[in-house]
């Protein structure tokens, strides 16, 4: 009941993915990534511990292939659907034998799909049409991309994604993006109005992070601040007023 995608970015080196399922808050538990190093996803009964040790092998620089042979010595694997994906382009993929459904996998150039309990064998296949459409768009579109064509192609077999997940490494240990849909009626258009909404803001957020001194106060919070300390009698306490000039403010 869960379809995702990981995949990195030629120009940025960036690692992504993106994943949706029709149960709740799915961004917790299945999508691991880290910049430069690798991606994993960990699905269908989800243990997540396992995308965590992927990572971590890929850290060492073992192959996508290595890594599953790996972590597929874990208990319960029968149940698991995984994928790896190394920084040489190079993919796994592991799908349990307690896997009852359509489970399918498709892969092209850095980037890979897997799914279980779908509508058809053509879903993981389109997400990668989908994903190489427009190879010109920032690699966080293009991954949601893939899901609006997970979906178009049939998507999960009896229900719509209630969640969906989203996340692009960034070189300095932010991501660029890790966005979240963790309840909705239909989580892909849920989560492309988010980005669209989250925009250029990834540059802002990285200033509030490394060059916090950059990013100017909005006057209108910093002027409510002051008046509700004032009204408070807390001026002793929260000097802000008679510090003004140390905060730029913009608006």
């Amino acid at each position: 009941m869960t379809y995702s995608i990981i995949a990195q970015c030629p120009q940025t080196g960036a690692f992504g993915g993106a994943v949706g399922t029709s149960s709740l808050a799915v961004g917790n538990r299945c999508l691991h990534i880290a910049h430069g190093i690798g991606a994993v996803l960990s699905q269908h009964r989800t243990d997540p511990r396992l995308g965590e040790q992927g990572l971590a092998l890929l850290a060492q620089g073992q192959s996508a292939d290595a890594v599953m042979k790996s972590i597929t010595q874990a208990p319960n694997i029968g149940w698991r659907q995984l994928a790896v994906l190394d920084p040489a382009g190079q993919s796994a993929v592991h799908h349990g034998d307690q896997l009852y459904s359509i489970t399918t996998e498709a892969a092209g150039p850095k980037c890979i799909a897997i799914g279980n309990i779908l509508d058809n064998d053509r879903v993981t296949a389109a997400m990668i049409e989908a994903f190489m459409a427009n190879p010109n768009d920032r690699l966080e579109l293009r991954l949601v991309q893939a899901l609006e064509g997970g979906r178009e192609a049939g998507g999960e077999i009896l229900e719509p994604l209630h969640s969906a997940a989203l996340r692009v490494s960034g070189s300095d240990g932010m991501d660029r993006c890790d966005l979240r849909i963790d309840r909705a009626d239909e989580a892909v258009t849920a989560l492309k109005d988010l980005l669209a909404a989250y925009g250029n803001q990834e540059d802002m957020l990285r200033n509030v992070a490394f060059q916090p001194e950059t990013v100017p106060v909005a006057r209108s919070m910093f002027d409510a601040s002051v008046k509700r300390i004032a009204e408070l009698g807390l001026e002793d306490r929260f000097p802000t007023a008679r510090r003004r000039a140390d905060w730029t403010l913009r608006g």
